[in-house]
């Protein structure tokens, strides 16, 4: 078998091949690139609502945008940034820019009443539940 096949072969019956292969891809850019492209989050659901916190580092609170429809709360970013154009002897751009979509199930959400803010890099995002989906305790008499 050539060496090209076997490589072939190596993705297709060893899925960890593919995944260290993205992540040696993206090994050179700096970090903070790797992690808006993670999303790295801390979803909890609670009795009463759910809480999202999603570190969003450099991102703008005017470049995310939230989103609920059908029991779905979808988080979505997108920034380009302008390059300097002037006659430069020497130029290195590191700094990134690209868009970000991640959406969480949300059941029996209150649209009306989802909250959220920004602050030292992270978004909090609060869904609180409607009256119906929380749980009742019972009372045994």
């Amino acid at each position: 078998m050539s060496k090209d096949l076997a490589l072939f072969k190596d993705f297709w019956e060893n899925p960890t091949f593919f995944n260290r292969s993205v992540g040696d891809l993206f090994s050179g850019f700096p970090e903070d690139f790797s992690r808006i492209m993670d999303g790295k989050c801390d979803f909890e659901e609670l009795d009463d609502k759910y809480v999202l916190e999603l570190e969003v580092p450099g991102v703008k609170k005017d470049e995310i945008q939230i989103d609920m429809k059908n029991e779905r709360l979808t988080i979505s970013w997108s920034r380009t940034r302008e390059k300097n154009k002037g006659l430069k002897k020497k130029t290195n751009y590191e700094r990134n820019e690209g868009s970000f979509t991640r959406s969480f199930s949300v059941e029996g959400a209150d649209t009306e009443k989802v909250s959220a803010s920004l602050k030292n890099g992270v978004l909090e995002v609060t869904v609180p539940k409607k009256e119906h989906f929380q749980p009742k305790r019972i009372e045994i008499n």
